[in-house]
């Protein structure tokens, strides 16, 4: 049985999650310059290499403030676990360009983050069986995707860099959905499941 305040319990969540992804962050910019230059050779297009060097100034340039920025925006949707507004409705063009990037790992996470909402819901009471997971990948995606753009990041910018958020911070966020579920768990939240045995064993 939970016995922890739910604000309390999310906002340490929420606070511990967003320090690893910003962690991951770190490792997306150690690696960037390598896989900018795997992009740039991948072809013949001297027009795609260019752009590929100009973006490794502009990230090595911009990195304190996307950082920044992108913190900020993950800090705002702590309130979220509790239903909050998906404001990534009122975006649909970063809304669809997240959904692609979070594609692989919303596949690979699923199973963990149904019980990371399941046992979301049980503990902010929304009365739903689920809520809408605020550190799900495509939440995550549009938070760096928006981020770039409010920094004026163009469009090829935002194209090439998409695909090296995706491989050194989407799909290594593993860990942060495993720590987040256990969290959850040992704060006393059920999945559905654990919910019906529990229901079951007590009848």
């Amino acid at each position: 049985m939970a016995s922890t305040d739910p604000k309390t319990v999310f906002a340490s969540l929420h606070h511990r999650v967003t320090g690893e992804l910003l962690h991951l962050l770190d490792g997306f910019y150690s690696n960037i310059e390598d896989g900018l230059f795997e992009l740039a050779y991948q072809g013949d297009d001297s027009q795609q290499r260019r752009r590929c060097f100009d973006l490794m100034r502009e990230m090595r340039y911009r990195r304190g403030s996307l950082i920044q920025t992108f913190a900020k925006r993950l800090q705002r949707q702590g309130g979220d676990w509790f239903g909050g507004e998906d404001t990534s409705r009122d975006r649909q063009d970063l809304a669809l360009i997240a959904s692609r990037m979070s594609e692989k790992a919303n596949a690979h996470f699923s199973p963990l983050l149904r019980e990371i909402a399941e046992r979301a819901a049980d503990g902010a009471e929304t009365g739903t069986r689920t809520i809408p997971v605020p550190i799900r990948p495509e939440r995550v995606a549009f938070h760096f995707i928006a981020s770039c753009q409010s920094l004026d990041f163009d469009k090829h910018s935002i194209e090439i860099v998409q695909t090296l958020f995706g491989r050194f911070v989407l799909d290594r966020m593993g860990s942060v959905y495993g720590d987040c579920n256990r969290r959850l768990m040992d704060a006393g939240y059920r999945t559905l499941e654990e919910a019906a045995l529990l229901a079951k064993s007590s009848a």
